[in-house]
């Protein structure tokens, strides 16, 4: 009976499996994002970058299902900064690929919602200087933006997890919001930069240690 039993289910699974075919579809497939126009927006802004702010794209990739929900993009730069001037140049860089995508006539019908913003961004500036790495760790050596949230690490903390002494972490939009202020301050003495600034040195520049930028 038990033998009679197995033999009628074992036929059953034949009949119902053996004939069957397997569903695979055969195209076209929907192109879900235009990734040759992105891919060209990324391209000629880390040009830009790279000549503007000497940054060097290492890698980039985009998140997305229907639409676009994230843009990766890492860079490294040999640049010696203060913190004052990192979140100057991280805000210059968001600001201007926020426009790129936002202004782009085919992205920006793309994206998963508009306007785009540093939400939607992961952004990593890696500094490499020699100096930075071995004779003054105290300079930025990475600029980091996650969930809209900057984070600046010296050369001595940044492969070493959170130090709060040596670290800052600030919203994106504080950092906008200082970044903005820093060059209105600046730009009366933007013609005078190569006259009377080229001699500066780590000794007398303020704002070059971590320690200094507490008041923000």
């Amino acid at each position: 009976m038990h033998r009679l039993t197995l033999w009628l289910v074992c036929t059953a699974i034949l009949i119902l499996t053996s004939c069957q075919t397997k569903v695979i579809g055969t195209g076209p497939w929907v192109k879900k994002i235009d990734s040759e126009e992105l891919s060209k927006i990324v391209i000629s802004f880390s040009a830009k970058m790279k000549i503007d702010k000497h940054l060097e794209l290492e890698d980039s990739w985009v998140s997305y299902e229907d639409y676009i929900k994230k843009l990766t993009l890492h860079y490294s730069s040999q640049r010696l900064l203060t913190v004052y001037d990192a979140r100057l140049l991280l805000v210059e860089l968001v600001e201007e690929l926020l426009y790129r995508i936002n202004n782009n006539s085919i992205i920006s019908y793309e994206v998963e919602h508009f306007p785009f913003t540093a939400d939607d961004l992961d952004l990593k500036i890696n500094f490499e200087s020699f100096y930075g790495r071995f004779a003054d760790e105290q300079y930025v050596g990475l600029i980091s933006l996650q969930a809209g949230c900057a984070h600046f690490y010296a050369f001595d903390q940044k492969n070493r997890g959170i130090d709060w002494t040596n670290d800052r972490f600030e919203p994106y939009t504080k950092s906008r919001e200082l970044a903005f202020i820093k060059r209105e301050v600046d730009l009366p003495f933007t013609d005078m930069h190569e006259t009377n600034f080229r001699g500066l040195n780590k000794d007398n520049l303020d704002g070059t240690y971590f320690q200094l930028q507490s008041q923000y």
